[in-house]
């Protein structure tokens, strides 16, 4: 069992647990569907758990509303349950509290076992939101940070595009097996969805400094889609043209400085100077000289968002 199911696995059941207990020491009536709206409140982050907490507890009170209007205008009979239904559930979907269908609709059913609406009836199903909603927030207070790991997730999409670059630089003078390059897109694109899906719970658990890390991580899914016209584009350049050469050279300094903090505006600088250099060429005298020309100036182009984007990434201010 994974560390994080078994975190949830805890909190889950001492929420749960607890809600009842309060419930039955406080003597209110169905005591177990206190720890039952305790277990559907327990989510994966602290801010889901508040936002299905509250959804939760406005659904109870618009089904306790509608449920209570209807049993006392047609009777404590279970066809009055299905017109209570018919009227709560699009409601609910209009509200957007559908979280709350089914535990808001078993209060309801109490209401139908009661056989009444009082003031006093009201207040204990309300009690056993409150009490379940409150200790499924008070347990989820406790969220182990994944800062460690998604660090490490972090450092490893930064090889491997390093790796990418390399290689590609490699490319333009050498002839390269293309399994290399589906291994490492392949081993990219899995690191940056984990390690995206670990900062969206930082986030939402809020811990420090995770939404400027969930930030950084899409700017690098958008260097990794560069990263992929360049591929398509270098297929095209073939082996020590001269253009691809230098091409070649800037693609072997982007990959040994792509993390190093300053080094990328002098990067920033070469890539201007070599834009100059493209620009002042000759026009192409063939078709086919001027396809290796425009795949050079495209996969430049793709090459120099790269650059400002891990420009930004690595000298932004803290």
């Amino acid at each position: 069992m994974s560390k994080t199911v078994m975190v949830r696995t805890l909190k889950t059941a001492f929420a749960s647990l607890f809600s009842i207990l309060i419930a039955e020491e406080l003597g209110l009536d169905y005591a177990a569907a206190a720890g039952i709206i305790a277990i559907l409140n327990v989510f994966e982050t602290r801010w889901a758990t508040v936002e299905g907490g509250l959804k939760r507890t406005l659904s109870a009170i618009l089904a306790l509303a509608i449920g209570s209007l209807c049993f006392e205008s047609f009777g404590y009979n279970t066809w009055v349950f299905g017109l209570y239904l018919l009227l709560f559930v699009p409601l609910s979907f209009f509200l957007k509290v559908e979280l709350g269908l089914g535990p808001s609709s078993v209060l309801v059913t109490h209401l139908m076992a009661f056989g009444t609406v009082t003031p006093s009836i009201i207040l204990n199903e309300m009690a056993l939101v409150f009490i379940g909603t409150g200790f499924a927030m008070a347990t989820n207070f406790y969220a182990p940070s994944k800062q460690k790991k998604l660090e490490e997730l972090i450092g490893q999409v930064d090889e491997k595009m390093k790796d990418i670059l390399n290689l590609f630089s490699r490319a333009l003078t050498e002839d390269l097996d293309v399994q290399l390059y589906t291994d490492l897109f392949k081993d990219l694109d899995q690191d940056l969805e984990e390690a995206i899906r670990l900062a969206v719970i930082e986030d939402e658990n809020m811990i420090q400094d995770s939404s400027m890390q969930l930030y950084d991580l899409h700017l690098r899914e958008r260097e990794a889609n560069l990263l992929k016209i360049i591929y398509e584009d270098l297929a095209s350049i073939p082996p020590s043209y001269v253009e691809g050469i230098h091409m070649s050279e800037m693609l072997r300094t982007t990959s040994t400085q792509l993390t190093e903090k300053g080094a990328m505006m002098e990067v920033k600088r070469r890539m201007n100077y070599l834009k100059d250099h493209i620009e002042v060429l000759d026009l192409p005298k063939t078709h086919e000289e001027f396809k290796i020309r425009a795949a050079v100036y495209h996969a430049f182009r793709a090459l120099d968002q790269l650059v400002e984007i891990s420009n930004y990434i690595v000298n932004k201010p803290v």
